[in-house]
C-alpha cells in the first residue's frame, strides 16, 4: 500500500474553497481539461442531504507512459469514477475512486480537509491511499498513481492559487 499527504496553502476561506472550486462544476471543467489536460470529465451527480454533500464524477485521465507491465493490463484508454462525500460538520470530504479495470484488485481512497492559517488564507490537505493487489506488478501501478497524483496536485495548486485571487 501506498499513502502520501499533499499540502497546498491558499489565499481564501473554507468556505470559497469549498463553494467556489471543490464543488463548482466550471473550475473542475477548467482544472481538469484545460490545466491537467484530462481527455474527460463528466460531473455525474451532487446532492446535498443536511450538512453532507455528495458527488460523483467521472474522469478519462491521461494514461501517458505506463510501464509495460502495467499497460498490459489496462490497455490504451483507462477512465474512473470517484464517489466523495463532504462533511460539513468535520470538514472533510472522504472518498473512494473506482477504475475501469481491475477494480476487484485496486482500492484508492482518501480525504481532503482545509484549516485556517490567517485571515483569507488556508493550507489544504489531501491525504491518498493506493492499494492494488496485482502479483508481480501491484507496486508498480502504486508507484504510477501516486506519481499521477503528485503531478496532478502540483500542476493543480498553482491554478487554484490563481482562480482564488481572482475571484
Amino acid at each position: 500500500m501506498a499513502e502520501t499527504t499533499i499540502v497546498d496553502e491558499f489565499e481564501c476561506t473554507e468556505e470559497t474553497y469549498w463553494t467556489k472550486c471543490h464543488f463548482d462544476p466550471e473550475y473542475n471543467r477548467r482544472l481538469y481539461l484545460e490545466q491537467l489536460k484530462f481527455p474527460g470529465w463528466k460531473l455525474l451527480e451532487t446532492k446535498t442531504d443536511g450538512d453532507k454533500t455528495t458527488r460523483r464524477v467521472h474522469l478519462d485521465p491521461p494514461v501517458g507512459n505506463l510501464p509495460g507491465p502495467v499497460k498490459k493490463l489496462i490497455g490504451d484508454s483507462f477512465s474512473y469514477t470517484e464517489v466523495g462525500t463532504y462533511d460539513k460538520k468535520t470538514g472533510r470530504y472522504t472518498f473512494t475512486i473506482t477504475p475501469s479495470t481491475m477494480a476487484d484488485k485496486t482500492k484508492t481512497e482518501g480525504e481532503i480537509w482545509c484549516e485556517s492559517i490567517g485571515e483569507k488564507k488556508i493550507k489544504r490537505y489531501a491525504r491518498i491511499r493506493v492499494d492494488v493487489k496485482i502479483m508481480m506488478v501491484g507496486g508498480l501501478v502504486e508507484d504510477k498513481v501516486m506519481g499521477d497524483l503528485k503531478a496532478s496536485y502540483a500542476s493543480a495548486a498553482p491554478f487554484t492559487g490563481a482562480f482564488v485571487k481572482a475571484l
